[in-house]
């Protein structure tokens, strides 16, 4: 699959802003045929995905071209160390560090090390966005 999953990507993203501008504001709603499918297979999960488009359209903070970069790791990761298989639980949002804990007097740090290891890992709650 090599690279051959991006353009796929880039252009369900696209698809995802105009599905959202047109008012269709769920993962379930955003999605149809096969999608759903190609997101799988790629370790992106729908709900990932909306939240890139939703941040995309309402907040213009998120630069597709970073959305790309942080599937790429996470395809990687999901694809050489996990061998393709999905996370076996999501973790909670009480098993996340505060975002007022600290190492090294560095505040968030805790919290973003254990959501960046589940970002990687596919195991994100559906409430929390990495990126």
């Amino acid at each position: 699959m090599n690279t051959d999953w991006k353009t796929q990507f880039r252009d369900l993203f696209y698809k995802g802003v105009e599905r959202y501008q047109e008012g269709r504001r769920s993962p379930e709603t955003m999605f149809e045929g096969d999608e759903p499918a190609f997101l799988e297979s790629i370790g992106c999960s729908t709900q990932e995905m909306f939240d890139f488009c939703d941040d995309y359209v309402r907040w213009g903070d998120v630069i597709y071209e970073h959305v790309e970069e942080i599937q790429a790791v996470r395809f990687d990761y999901f694809a050489n160390d996990l061998n393709r298989q999905p996370a076996a639980r999501r973790l909670e949002m009480h098993e996340f560090p505060a975002k007022t804990d600290e190492i090294a007097g560095i505040a968030w740090l805790p919290r973003l090390i254990v959501k960046a290891r589940a970002k990687l890992e596919g195991a994100l709650p559906a409430d929390l966005m990495y990126g």
